[in-house]
C-alpha cells in the first residue's frame, strides 16, 4: 500500500493517538484506531511491544488500511522493518531504539522518521541526523511507561524553541493539562489514555474540540 505523498506535519501532529491493548481493553487496536480516525485523529502510531513482527505487520496493514481511507498518516513505534513493509507513512524511534541516522539511511525521505527527544540537545542532533519531527517528554507521570523521565511543560517549551521541525508532546496528557501543553508551543499533543480509555468516541468528541 503506497503512502499518502505530501504529509502536513505540523497538522498531523495536532491530534496523535496511539491505540493502547491494555489501556484500551477490550477494544481491539483496530477497533480503537477506527473510532478515533472517525474522531478527528490528526495521525495514528501503531505501538505494541508484545508482538512478533508477523502479528506486528498484520496489525500495520489493517490500520494503514483505516488510516488510507481517512487520508492520516501511519506511523510504526520501533519496527522500521514493519513500517516499510506495510507501506506506512514513517516510523517513530525512541531513544533506545535504532539511530535516526541508521534508519534515515535505510529509509529517504518522503518516509517520515520521528524521534522521541527530552531536550533541545537531543533534538538538534535527531534533527541533524534525519529526524522529520520531535516527540518530546515526558511532559507529565505516565502509567504507559514507567521509567520515562518528566520534563514538564517548560521542557516542551525548551525544546519548541530549539526545533527546526514539528513538535509533539507527550506523556500524561489528559483534558485537563492539556492548555498548559498547548501554551508550550508544541504542535499538538500525542494521547493513548485521554484517547483510548473507556468512551474513545466521547473521549475523541473532547480532545478534537480542545485540538482541532
Amino acid at each position: 500500500m503506497r503512502a499518502i505523498g505530501t504529509i502536513d506535519l505540523r497538522r498531523a501532529m495536532r491530534l496523535y493517538v496511539i491505540p493502547d491493548r491494555t489501556v484500551g481493553a477490550p477494544l481491539s487496536l483496530e477497533a480503537q484506531a477506527r473510532l478515533a480516525l472517525a474522531g478527528g485523529a490528526t495521525a495514528l502510531q501503531l505501538r505494541d511491544k508484545g508482538m512478533d513482527g508477523g502479528e506486528l505487520l498484520g496489525e500495520a496493514t489493517r490500520m494503514l488500511s483505516l488510516c488510507r481511507a481517512r487520508n492520516v498518516p501511519l506511523f510504526v513505534n520501533d519496527r522500521l522493518d514493519v513500517a516499510l513493509a506495510c507501506g506506512a507513512d514513517g516510523v517513530h524511534l525512541g531513544q533506545s531504539d535504532l539511530p535516526v541516522a541508521d534508519a534515515r539511511r535505510l529509509a529517504p525521505r518522503p518516509f517520515v522518521i520521528g524521534a522521541s527527544v527530552r531536550t533541545p540537545e537531543d533534538a538538534a542532533r535527531a534533527v541533524r541526523d534525519g529526524a522529520d519531527y520531535l516527540g518530546v517528554g515526558a511532559v507529565f507521570p505516565t502509567g504507559s511507561k514507567d521509567d520515562a523521565q518528566v520534563i514538564g511543560p517548560e521542557g516542551v517549551r525548551a525544546v519548541v524553541r530549539a526545533a527546526s521541525v514539528p513538535v509533539v508532546a507527550i506523556g500524561g496528557i489528559s483534558l485537563g493539562n492539556l492548555d498548559a501543553v498547548m501554551a508550550c508551543g508544541a504542535d499538538g499533543a500525542a494521547v493513548i489514555s485521554a484517547a483510548v480509555r473507556g468512551d474513545v468516541s466521547a473521549n475523541m468528541e473532547r480532545l478534537s474540540l480542545a485540538l482541532l
